[in-house]
């Protein structure tokens, strides 16, 4: 048995218990219903009984987590590869490849970080949370490299869904995107949804009422002459494909985003040509900082990771285009 103490701060107020518990933990609305109908949940010295039970501020729970065991379900895979930049007895700082889905679910079973990650760690890692994500604070898209932080205990597990919650994890990215952002740097707030017509993908939505708040900032690092540009970009949010469905709604999506490339006919004549971009394969996207407080050293860490070979194979050829003077008209 494992427990998590929670305190309710100014702004955590008058908010349905199950409700904030499920966000706050990062597990099942179902799953904090069931620890409350166990008696696994105290107010100060006092059982919660009801679901409905709204929070105060300087509220003090308590919630009695069960240690999960293994899940056998979850075929080892040792062929994943697993590049750990960090580890020690609480976390895993892993920089994932393109090419990778983080965990199991429809139509990728076998193959994922997650059965790399058992196949290395096994029952070391943190078992709450969704069964399929042993360990799995965050995700990156399948094509998306970069760092990510694997919890290995429950505390780890807790802590980090915490630091995620309040937006106290630093994730930067390095992106290559068509022609020229302007402004050169900004801030994308709004609000993204699933498309109507296509559930599988993100989209930015005008009404307040739909999707969930989106929070990216960007800034220009580097232009190759009109063609495209290197940005870095900060995520306050972590929406499903935030990155990529924001600049492509400023109009300079990611060089070889095949979901959300929305290019003119003269980038896409160029793209059409070039060998690099169509071996490619992927979104030129990057996670390359990642910052937080350590789950028991309390002291602030930062992890960086280079731009891979594909990506900086592309950046190579915009420079000799722009050194060239060559641009798309």
């Amino acid at each position: 048995m494992f427990e998590k103490k929670i305190f309710i701060q100014n702004g955590e107020e008058n908010k349905r218990l199950d409700k904030f518990i499920a966000l706050k933990l990062n597990i099942s609305r179902n799953k904090v219903q069931q620890l409350i109908q166990n008696n696994k949940i105290y107010l100060f010295n006092k059982i919660v009984k009801d679901n409905n039970h709204i929070t105060k501020v300087n509220d003090i729970y308590y919630i009695n987590m069960p240690t999960q065991e293994h899940n056998c379900s979850i075929t080892p895979n040792i062929n994943i590869p697993i590049t750990v930049l960090y580890e020690d007895q609480d976390i895993i700082i892993i920089n994932k490849e393109p090419g990778i889905t983080v965990h199991p679910g429809a139509g990728t079973k076998d193959d994922t970080l997650v059965n790399g990650l058992i196949a290395h760690y096994g029952s070391t890692l943190s078992y709450i949370g969704k069964a399929s994500r042993p360990g799995i604070v965050h995700r990156l898209d399948k094509d998306t490299s970069g760092l990510m932080v694997i919890a290995r205990n429950e505390h780890s597990y807790y802590f980090l869904s915490d630091l995620l919650l309040k937006k106290q994890i630093k994730k930067e990215y390095l992106a290559v995107v068509w022609g020229i952002p302007n402004p050169k740097c900004n801030i994308i707030k709004n609000h993204i949804d699933t498309k109507s017509n296509n559930k599988q993908m993100m989209t930015v939505t005008h009404s307040q009422n739909k999707g969930k708040l989106a929070i990216t900032e960007y800034n220009t690092i580097q232009t190759f002459a009109n063609i495209a540009t290197l940005v870095k970009c900060r995520i306050y949010t972590g929406r499903t494909h935030q990155i990529r469905v924001h600049m492509s709604y400023i109009g300079n999506s990611i060089i070889g985003d095949q979901k959300y490339g929305k290019n003119d006919s003269k980038i896409a004549k160029y793209a059409q040509q070039s060998t690099i971009i169509n071996t490619l394969k992927r979104q030129a996207l990057h996670a390359h900082k990642l910052g937080f407080i350590h789950p028991t050293t309390n002291t602030y860490i930062e992890f960086n990771s280079d731009i891979p070979n594909d990506i900086q194979i592309l950046l190579n050829e915009l420079a000799q285009l722009a050194k060239n003077s060559i641009t798309i008209r």
